[in-house]
């Protein structure tokens, strides 16, 4: 949806949503329209300056909303550009509950590079991206709506802004169980396997209920297990192999054949279904390794 984006005028009809979206342009100063109200509901009729400043505002999400596997987060923002080559982008940013960022922002539209989003002035006549959340992770995205102008000019607004009083978020949410695994071999006391024999390392899980789980099992000298010096055992194994169980049995090799060396090890389980957060397991027991 583009606003100011000729000399001619021009009337359009608005969801209210985004006639309120837009009235935040107005009133923030950016002038060259005006607004009818009539029994049709909220219409734009474009006036005034040829070149109003370049604006832009997001309209939805205006408060917290939901979004699934099958069902679309709905965004959509209003904007004013006159200027070709003007474009914008979106993307969205998972925070915590403290509105602390977590990872990188997801980019929607465009790559995150300055002029890489859709063309401010031809796109068509609403400004709205459906996004499919599949494969990402559940917990809140802010939305962040940037206009880049080729005079080097960039605007960029996000959905909840405490400043501003928006609360605009996404919460993206999965039918998926957390996974959950415990093991039972290590158990409560440390275990001790000489060099020549094998260990039985064994779990339950939920693996029936969240079929696509893959789970990585590792040895580790430390409590950290992605500081680079975890042994792998195993790695993105179907949770849901053995039912809701599982097993493997330790030769003292890794998953690449080389041999595991003596030490004693915490024995560890990271298990991820690509839409709940990984989850993190260890035995209580030590592996505990002797020649």
């Amino acid at each position: 949806m583009s606003i100011a984006k000729s000399a001619r005028n021009r009337r359009r009809r608005r969801s209210p949503r985004l006639a309120l979206a837009i009235a935040g342009l107005a009133l923030s100063g950016c002038t060259g329209y005006q607004f009818v109200f009539g029994p049709e509901g909220v219409n734009l009729v474009l006036s005034g300056p040829d070149d109003p400043a370049p604006a832009i505002a997001i309209a939805e999400p205006a408060g917290a909303t939901n979004a699934t596997i099958g069902v679309a987060g709905i965004i959509r923002w209003a904007d004013i550009a006159s200027t070709p080559g003007t474009s914008v982008r979106i993307s969205a940013q998972r925070q915590s509950n403290l509105q602390e960022d977590i990872g990188d922002p997801i980019q929607l539209v465009g790559d995150g590079t300055t002029g890489s989003g859709t063309d401010a002035l031809a796109d068509g006549e609403s400004d709205v991206f459906l996004w499919d959340v599949t494969g990402v992770r559940v917990g809140d995205y802010v939305i962040t709506a940037t206009m880049d102008v080729p005079d080097g000019t960039t605007i960029s607004v996000v959905s909840r802004d405490n400043d501003r009083g928006t609360s605009g978020v996404i919460t993206v949410t999965t039918a998926l169980p957390v996974p959950t695994l415990n093991f039972t071999a290590p158990g409560a006391a440390d275990e001790t396997v000489t060099t020549g024999n094998t260990f039985d390392i064994t779990w339950t899980d939920n693996g029936q209920n969240n079929a696509d789980a893959l789970v990585t099992l590792g040895l580790d000298t430390d409590d950290d297990h992605e500081s680079g010096n975890e042994i792998i055992l195993l790695r993105d194994q179907l949770l849901s192999t053995d039912g809701n169980a599982g097993m493997f049995t330790f030769a003292f090799l890794d998953e690449n054949g080389n041999t595991v060396p003596d030490d004693g090890y915490t024995v560890f389980a990271i298990v991820d279904d690509n839409a709940n957060d990984p989850v993190t397991r260890e035995a209580t027991g030590m592996l505990v390794l002797n020649p």
